[in-house]
């Protein structure tokens, strides 16, 4: 019977030793584990520190855009000028044929009607919009609204958020209205 409880003991210290080896396997498997959420965090505040380096570029880009298109509007609004100095010489001429007269009466009407046509639509306010993300709005109603946005005080950063746009476009609308 002294065999009998000799063999109990001598299984029950292996049942022991074994349970305790496990124990310290399961431990430096969480120890790994640990490791694994260290080395995956850090790697996650480096891809937001890029991706925030890479947001500060596209701003900077951005209004690199927007300072040329300014300078390019100046150009266009220059030439523009320019052409109407260079028509108005011909419109001091008196002696212009019937039918060119005739001809530039017409397009003077073609343009106070387009001229009445853009006031009145400037007039109307947009019907109610719902801003949504991924909601389609016509070129005109959004430029409408970064205009009217803008006056009202409200950042481009805070129109663009509200609108679905880029910050570089907003600013770029609410300075070519000022201009």
């Amino acid at each position: 019977m002294t065999a009998f409880y000799v063999c109990i003991i001598l299984i029950g210290i292996m049942m022991v030793t074994v349970a305790m080896v496990w124990m310290v396997i399961e431990r430096k498997n969480n120890r790994d584990y640990r490791l694994e959420i260290d080395e995956k965090r850090y790697e996650l505040q480096h891809l937001i520190e890029d991706a925030e380096q890479l947001l500060d570029e596209l701003n900077n880009f951005s209004g690199y855009v927007v300072t040329q298109m300014e300078e390019k509007q100046k150009d266009m609004e220059e030439a523009v000028k320019a052409a109407d100095e260079r028509l108005d010489l011909f419109a001091d001429i008196k002696e212009i044929p019937d039918n060119l007269a005739n001809s530039m009466q017409d397009f003077r009407q073609e343009q106070e009607k387009i001229d009445i046509k853009i006031e009145s639509d400037e007039e109307e306010p947009p019907e109610t919009l719902q801003y949504k993300k991924g909601k389609i709005i016509p070129f005109d109603l959004k430029k409408r609204e970064v205009i009217k946005l803008s006056r009202d005080g409200m950042g481009s950063e805070e129109i663009a958020r509200l609108l679905n746009m880029g910050k570089g476009e907003i600013e770029l609308i609410s300075r070519i209205s000022q201009g």
